[in-house]
């Protein structure tokens, strides 16, 4: 997707809210390797196998950004990484939020004279009109808006790494200056580990998101692991996704 809004503009230039940065690198979690492996990990390390191979004409977008960051279990690549294999450094431009200190110091390092921006703070305290993770002033690129917390809750609330139906609002109001910029954009919101019951409280967050900014919407999901399901919800405007947005099925063909 990302490549896609990339492509829309003459210069290949996109702009980039992340809101849950982690270091450039990290080692998966040792808890997730030893359960049993959904669909959404099986695809993931075919990709990065698939990385260590030959070079092919038809490789996947994620391949081949697996293999310029050298992508493995023990070293794996943020999203701002992976943008910056595919995108290049100099024709992104944006902000990252990230509350560790260690982490956020590599981050700093990992974009120092670009113009991309770590702050070392919540995401939620850089969403407002003159925040890091705001649309700016005249926006002259495609926009890529990112959320990857760990999991959505329907009730309560804390400024941790969760997402909750209290951040409506909040979201709405970031989302809704990028998509007045009239430039082609996708807010991109991943949710994991979700229990059958929940399941429909984050889609109908999705479609209460996007009533509020008056955006299209489209959604997916794959297994985790047990009955739980890793999930996704695109809110997009100024292209077309009613065909649907495509991913690879890197065993059999594709979903989505």
């Amino acid at each position: 997707m990302a490549i896609r809004l990339a492509k829309m503009d003459k210069e290949r230039r996109l702009h980039i809210a992340l809101t849950h940065g982690m270091a450039p690198f990290e080692p998966f979690d040792t808890r997730l390797e030893k359960a049993k492996p959904g669909l959404c990990r099986r695809l993931l390390k075919k990709a990065m196998n698939d990385s260590k191979k030959a070079a092919k004409s038809d490789d996947l977008a994620i391949v081949k950004a697996y293999r310029a960051t050298k992508a493995s279990e023990e070293c794996y690549p943020n999203t701002a990484e992976l943008l910056k294999a595919v995108i290049g450094t100099n024709k992104l431009s944006g902000g990252i939020t990230e509350v560790n200190c260690e982490k956020h110091k590599k981050l700093a390092d990992a974009w120092s004279g670009s113009f991309v921006v770590p702050e070392r703070t919540s995401w939620r305290k850089q969403i407002h009109p003159h925040g890091r993770l705001a649309c700016p002033d005249k926006l002259q690129t495609p926009w890529l808006f990112a959320m990857d917390p760990m999991t959505y809750i329907e009730k309560g609330y804390a400024d941790d790494d969760k997402l909750y139906r209290s951040d409506l609002k909040r979201l709405s109001d970031v989302l809704t200056g990028y998509i007045q910029s009239g430039k082609p954009g996708v807010a991109a919101l991943f949710v994991y580990r979700m229990s059958k019951n929940s399941r429909c409280q984050f889609w109908n967050f999705m479609d209460s998101l996007a009533e509020l900014v008056s955006a299209a919407t489209s959604s997916y999901w794959l297994t985790h692991n047990g009955g739980n399901r890793n999930l996704a919800g695109l809110l997009y405007s100024g292209l077309d996704l009613s065909s649907g947005f495509e991913f690879a099925d890197l065993n059999k063909g594709r979903v989505g």
